[in-house]
């Protein structure tokens, strides 16, 4: 029981911030909604958990790589800001690409199937690259690069 209360108040917590981070407000109508919604997210989550459909447990290097988004969001923004002003300045051409970057996928475990969803989310969150595909049999994971030159040749 105590395990099913702490996994329903993680997703929820995880659910609603992520809500708060979305929608760009704090006003309390909002928040409510939110925590509505999370609630109902969280619920479903643990359902599926208990049925054993949910086999996600990230390791703590994964989740450690959540503090540093900050950080390499605002890196990331300044860098895409300097590269669109360089180019509209016609100073530096900046064209994007397509990366295969080194990706360990694991195995069929749950803690390789969390860092296989968490990974490429916290990647996606920055402006500078997307990951669009992780190949498990051969741990490349697919990004695509606005500034390749500045771009992570990982996946955090």
């Amino acid at each position: 029981m105590i395990h099913a209360l702490r996994s329903w108040t993680l997703w929820w917590l995880a659910l609603l911030g992520l809500y708060v981070v979305m929608e760009g407000t704090n006003e309390q109508m909002e928040l409510a909604a939110g925590g509505g919604a999370a609630a109902l997210g969280a619920t479903l989550l643990e359902l599926l958990r208990r049925r054993g459909l949910l086999r996600l447990a990230p390791g703590a290097a994964a989740i450690s790589a959540v503090v540093r988004l900050p950080a390499q969001i605002l890196r990331e923004f300044w860098i895409l800001t300097v590269s669109l002003a360089l180019d509209l300045a016609r100073i530096r051409r900046v064209r994007s690409a397509w990366v295969a970057v080194p990706f360990e996928a694991g195995g069929d475990d749950p803690v390789s199937a969390g860092n296989r969803a968490l990974r490429p989310l916290i990647d996606n969150v920055s402006p500078l690259t997307i990951v669009v595909d992780v190949d498990s049999d051969r741990d490349v994971a697919l990004k695509h690069d606005l500034v390749p030159a500045r771009a992570s040749k990982t996946v955090p």
